[in-house]
């Protein structure tokens, strides 16, 4: 049944001023198709009150001789507004403007003038730790950038098979909730692949998927700290970890680091801090591997102080020489009782940055608690991709594809060492005034510069040549040690000589930098 209108107002005529107000509105909407630029002009003549309500619009020839477009253009421009309730076309009696209602509200025809803006929203003391982040500032994608992929090293299209087949055979399970803690398939997966390459001692029930390793932290922190308890965490350290610990209002007390890795502290003279961050494997950002002795250590200092150790085994796939140590949760499985150890691992680096698919493995008396915590968090993840995941590992595919990664990255590790060791004298001077960090694993180098260098600076002047370095002073907690960091996972093997004699050119004057400047310390 056609819309009942008011009685209609005289035809509007077609001024010289409404033929000017549509021509100028279709030129504001440059760069649209024709009839677009025209529904736009009319929307807003109606919204703007130059179209009164129940006007009738001038007939489609008439407007479309005046204005200088085919019929047909207005005829669609008339049906869109329409179609979005601002005109209603009468039987042979024309085109009228709607009434603009919404919810049953009359709106005035013409907007009012704007009141004065409200305040915006105060940040937080958290939200304000983002204004003039450095690692936003100079986190760019550009050779050396921490977390570039390199998508020529990934099994794109064995990857989409799987993910194809698997949409084909999705079942009513798959499309449902999912299993609290993750997909079971997937678990097992995982199991097995930790206790074979890292001595992980679990069963599948133990392993809790969740999308990113700082999920994984912050779930951990919640379900085993209250505000105020206390957490040791490296220095520096991952800023991820960092943040997640104290936005949950953990009192975090720093760890130095020597050559053994992180410093065991001395025994509390009150209770002991519930959390100890640590990255044995491949220290973030340094590139330290913790000693066996260190390890030991930090296995007794948890079972005789009550601390969780929470092992990032960050970069463990990626070693290129020597074997590995075992991880922490297997010595604490083999050497103690167990349950002080907390393993977190990642597929973003072995898979894609956009997998978000990370996984905690927890003691088997909280895994019931862990796993029902997950899905309050992530509501069980994305079922299709755990399951592709879960054959990916199944059928030796991601065994094959680390091993490429491992030879790809100790190549190009090599190539970036070599360039540099090279290109900078300072680097291999009797008594070095910067040292390349850690040794041969990981997919990122670290540099130390010498004290009293701006390694903000120095970043910014690598920037400026085209390469992307973070600052190590970004992570620091307390004393910032000036270096950088940079990764070359992202970088093919060809192009790295090139953008490392760059880097090579911004760290030869370092060190007349770093004597310019003999006030300032780095402790």
């Amino acid at each position: 049944m056609p819309a009942r209108l008011p009685p209609p107002m005289p035809l509007l005529p077609i001024t010289d001023s409404l033929a000017e107000w549509v021509l100028r509105h279709r030129a504001d909407a440059g760069g649209q198709a024709r009839g677009a630029q025209l529904t736009q002009a009319l929307r807003g003549a109606i919204q703007q009150g130059v179209l009164q309500p129940t006007s009738r619009l001038p007939s489609t020839r008439a407007l479309a001789d005046r204005i200088g477009v085919a019929r047909n253009t207005v005829v669609a421009a008339y049906a869109q507004l329409g179609a979005e309730g601002f005109v209603v076309a009468g039987h042979g009696s024309g085109t009228f403007v709607r009434p603009l209602v919404q919810d049953g509200v009359q709106l005035p025809a013409a907007v009012p003038a704007a009141p004065a803006a409200a305040p915006p929203p105060e940040l937080s003391q958290r939200g304000r730790r983002y204004r003039g982040d450095p690692l936003h500032r100079f986190w760019v994608e550009r050779p050396f950038c921490p977390g570039l992929f390199d998508a020529t090293l990934f099994p794109q299209a064995l990857w989409n098979r799987l993910m194809a087949e698997g949409l084909r055979h999705t079942d009513a399970a798959q499309l449902g909730r999912g299993h609290s803690g993750g997909a079971p398939q997937l678990r097992a997966a995982i199991a097995a692949h930790v206790h074979a390459t890292r001595g992980v001692r679990c069963t599948p029930g133990q392993v809790v998927l969740t999308d990113g390793t700082a999920q994984s932290i912050a779930l951990v922190a919640r379900l085993l700290c209250d505000a105020g308890d206390r957490a040791w965490i490296e220095d520096p350290c991952y800023w991820a970890a960092h943040r997640a610990l104290e936005d949950l209002g953990l009192v975090l007390q720093p760890l130095p680091l020597d050559a053994d890795g992180a410093v065991v502290p001395p025994a509390p003279g009150g209770p002991g801090a519930k959390l100890a961050y640590l990255t044995p494997s491949h220290q973030f950002p340094t590139g330290v591997t913790m000693s066996p002795a260190r390890r030991q250590a930090w296995l007794d200092h948890a079972r005789a102080h009550g601390t969780v150790l929470l092992e990032d085994d960050y970069d463990s796939e990626f070693r290129y020489s020597g074997a590995p140590h075992p991880s922490l949760q297997g010595l604490d499985a083999t050497t103690g009782a167990g349950n002080r150890v907390i393993y977190l691992g990642s597929f973003s680096k072995t898979m894609f940055p956009g997998i978000r698919l990370a996984f905690a493995i927890v003691p088997a008396v909280l895994a019931e608690v862990f796993a029902s915590a997950a899905t309050d968090y992530d509501r069980d993840g994305d079922q299709l991709l755990q399951l592709t995941m879960a054959r990916f590992m199944a059928e030796g595919h991601y065994a094959a594809h680390v091993r490429r990664l491992r030879e790809a990255f100790a190549a190009r590790r090599e190539i970036l060492v070599q360039t540099l060791l090279q290109q900078v004298p300072a680097l291999v001077a009797a008594r070095p005034p910067m040292r390349l960090l850690g040794g041969p694993r990981g997919v990122h180098l670290a540099l130390s510069l010498p004290a009293g260098c701006d390694d903000r600076a120095v970043a910014a002047d690598a920037a400026s040549r085209g390469v992307t370095v973070i600052p190590l002073s970004s992570y620091a907690v307390t004393a910032p040690q000036p270096g950088l960091l940079l990764s070359f996972a992202g970088v093919p093997a060809q192009q790295i000589v090139a953008r490392a004699e760059s880097l090579a050119q911004v760290l030869r004057g370092v060190v007349p930098q770093a004597r310019t400047k003999p006030g300032r310390s780095s402790t």
